[in-house]
């Protein structure tokens, strides 16, 4: 990174008589994507950022590309900045920016994800969904709305900047930068939906004892990822179901823990030889689960 300086300088400059209600307009393409204009050649000593198009995943993997016509490499003197609002707050987030929540900044070879703390901006916690690449039609970055505060909107404003020179004590000097903006000064900000479609995959489904044990507990587990944060699930609804011949089981107990999503019964002492059957069903937002086990009882 050209350290935290560039981004509060160019920060203070990009959000300069931006009106907090005014909003960008997006040319719609498809249910998950939006192209914005930039009006083109404001200085024609700066990058000129023609267009930004986002669109996202149903897992929420958010794609920015911001196209640049006249710079075919990203350059040493160079740096694109995102500057999102990720809650739709302009009363949270930096006051001095709108109520930006999150800044990505691109350098030559690297690029890093800062948050808002309350009083200045440090590197966030999580920065695995963050990638980069740069090539003759601009820039594209990629992150998780999930490291964005599992964002479903968001405003955003786009900065190319060139001219950056390393200053004496090694921090970045932007005195001489020429900078572009999308949307130009005083247009507001971009705004996108997070359109996300959440998924559900089972990892494994186990019972446990094997044979089940007549008079004792018996188990059955789903280990369920979810798409938005493709981790494990923490929290849903069980609904667990069994049967021994044509009696229902009722269960003891359910839980939703380290991912996996548990039934727990009570074998009554009679079914030994029996055959337990049921299933365990998980929902999450809507979305759901199931599997089936028929187990013998010992």
């Amino acid at each position: 990174m050209k350290t935290k300086s560039l981004l509060l300088l160019a920060l203070a400059a990009a959000m300069v008589a931006l009106p907090a209600a005014a909003f960008g307009h997006a040319a719609r393409g498809a249910a998950n994507s939006a192209t914005f204009q930039d009006s083109t050649g404001e200085d024609p000593n700066a990058p000129d950022i023609t267009s930004v198009a986002v669109s996202n995943t149903d897992a929420g993997l958010i794609t920015f590309k911001i196209n640049i016509n006249n710079r075919p490499a990203l350059t040493s003197d160079m740096s694109v900045l995102l500057f999102m609002d990720t809650d739709q707050s302009s009363s949270t987030g930096d006051p001095q920016g709108g109520g930006t929540d999150y800044v990505i900044e691109l350098d030559p070879g690297q690029v890093g994800l800062f948050k808002w703390n309350g009083s200045d901006y440090a590197f966030a916690d999580s920065q695995s969904s963050l990638t980069f690449a740069y090539d003759a039609t601009g820039a594209t970055i990629r992150v998780s709305a999930a490291d964005l505060g599992r964002t479903k909107a968001l405003k955003l404003v786009a900065v190319a900047v060139s001219g950056i020179v390393t200053a004496p004590n090694g921090d970045a000097d932007i005195s001489k930068a020429h900078f572009d903006y999308a949307p130009d000064p005083g247009h507001g900000f971009y705004a996108y939906q997070v359109t996300t479609k959440l998924t559900l995959s089972v990892l494994a489904f186990t019972t446990s004892p094997k044979p089940a044990k007549a008079g004792k507990p018996f188990i059955a587990g789903l280990a369920v990822n979810e798409s938005d944060t493709d981790g494990p699930v923490k929290s849903g609804t069980i609904a667990c179901n069994a049967s021994i011949g044509s009696k229902h089981v009722s269960a003891a107990g359910h839980a939703v823990t380290n991912g996996i999503a548990a039934c727990l019964w009570r074998i009554p002492a009679n079914a030994k030889g029996k055959t337990i059957h049921g299933t365990v069903t998980l929902t999450v937002q809507g979305t759901k689960v199931t599997r089936a086990f028929a187990v013998k009882i010992s």
